[in-house]
């Protein structure tokens, strides 16, 4: 990701895998590593999600994921689509749990 505006840039690999335990239940986990350039002060962060996958008809699924994410030291986590005033955490950690419902068409 790269601003434009003031030539900050963050870099991120991840990896990630699914589980299919019957047509019907699935999970998944991902690692995902994150590394800003000197415009974000070289901060890093570490970020690990996990997912349970529930479908209830060909259409329409349940899920349940966890997301905690560690910055660097001196840096913030952010945890993009969080919704506080500026997304960011208070502190080097942040986490999150959210359900929800999937529809396809």
């Amino acid at each position: 990701m790269h601003n434009s505006a003031n030539d900050g840039s963050v870099y991120e690999a991840s990896v990630g895998v699914q589980y299919r335990f019957t047509p019907a239940l699935a999970t998944g986990a991902s690692y995902m590593y994150m590394k800003g350039n000197s415009v974000v002060d070289n901060n890093h962060a570490h970020q690990v999600v996990a997912i349970v996958d529930s479908s209830l008809s060909k259409r329409t699924s349940v899920y349940v994921m966890g997301l905690y994410q560690r910055a660097s030291s001196g840096g913030f986590a952010q945890i993009n689509g969080m919704n506080s005033a500026n997304g960011a955490s208070s502190g080097q950690t942040q986490a999150i749990t959210r359900v929800g419902l999937h529809t396809h068409f």
